[in-house]
């Protein structure tokens, strides 16, 4: 055997043990987590949690959420299981879905009373709630009509959330001129992100208003969007300059110029 197939071997036979040595460790802390013997599992997973082993993660991540042998810290617990998840470990994504799952739950039993009360700001975020199903069952239907409860008080956040259920056909028919219709009436108050979805519709062909070019209203709503801080508006824009010509360039920044001053400037804390 050769030099390289050596080392190579030896590197498989270093990383085959690390791998059954991590195993062992989160397999004891497990059993002492069941045994109610939560400082033996620290013990077991800090060094672990150091060299970032999702299995150690989650586990931590428990202790941390349930106050074993720790003081609880959901922050410290979500913080473990994100790091997990992003390593592809599905019982840290478990993790974090359920501790998120359990916070909504409470924010939306605390929300409801208020939307049915009136307060608008509840009622577009009981609409949100509805839509993405945090805290509660997916029900696009009920996430409509809460955001037109919202609208009607002149929630701007729920007129760009019915501009979107519009545009994706979310408890509604699709139909992108009532989405611009609404995406529009939010962008015009300074929306971020009704602005970037107002480009989206522009920069797909989806746009309404004919007077003008595509791609110059994709830029100017990209551009101003992108001034607001969001950063895919901003790679957006980037793109769309490539693709413009010198003429439509002048065009595209005299609208964002426009949309700045009477959308933006305006609403500037």
């Amino acid at each position: 055997m050769n030099k390289s197939a050596l080392l190579a071997a030896a590197g498989l036979l270093f990383s085959l043990h690390t791998t059954t040595a991590a195993a062992a460790s989160t397999d004891a802390a497990q059993r002492a987590i069941d045994n109610g013997d939560y400082s033996q599992a620290r013990s077991e997973l800090e060094s672990l949690v150091k060299s970032q082993d999702p299995a150690a993660m989650n586990l931590m991540g428990q202790l941390y959420e349930n106050g074993w042998g720790v003081d609880k810290d959901l922050e410290q617990a979500q913080r473990l299981y994100e790091q997990g998840a992003r390593q592809g470990h599905l019982e840290s994504v478990n993790s974090l879905r359920a501790l998120k799952n359990r916070a909504y739950k409470i924010e939306f039993d605390k929300l409801m009373p208020l939307a049915e009360n009136g307060d608008g700001d509840a009622q577009n975020r009981i609409g949100e709630m509805f839509e993405f199903g945090y805290g509660a069952e997916r029900d696009s239907d009920k996430a409509i009509e809460w955001y037109r409860k919202a609208a009607d008080q002149n929630v701007v956040a729920a007129w760009h959330n019915i501009g979107r259920c519009y545009n994706f056909g979310t408890g509604v028919e699709q139909d992108y001129a009532e989405a611009e219709t609404w995406y529009r009436k939010a962008a015009e108050k300074g929306h971020m992100e009704a602005m970037f979805f107002m480009g989206t519709l522009y920069s797909n062909a989806h746009g309404q208003d004919d007077s003008v070019d595509t791609d110059v209203a994709a830029y100017a709503w990209m551009h101003n969007a992108a001034l607001l801080g969001n950063t895919t508006a901003a790679t957006i824009e980037t793109r769309l300059k490539l693709k413009l010509n010198a003429d439509q360039m002048q065009a595209a920044e005299s609208l964002a110029e426009r949309y700045k001053q009477e959308y933006v400037d305006p609403f500037k804390q």
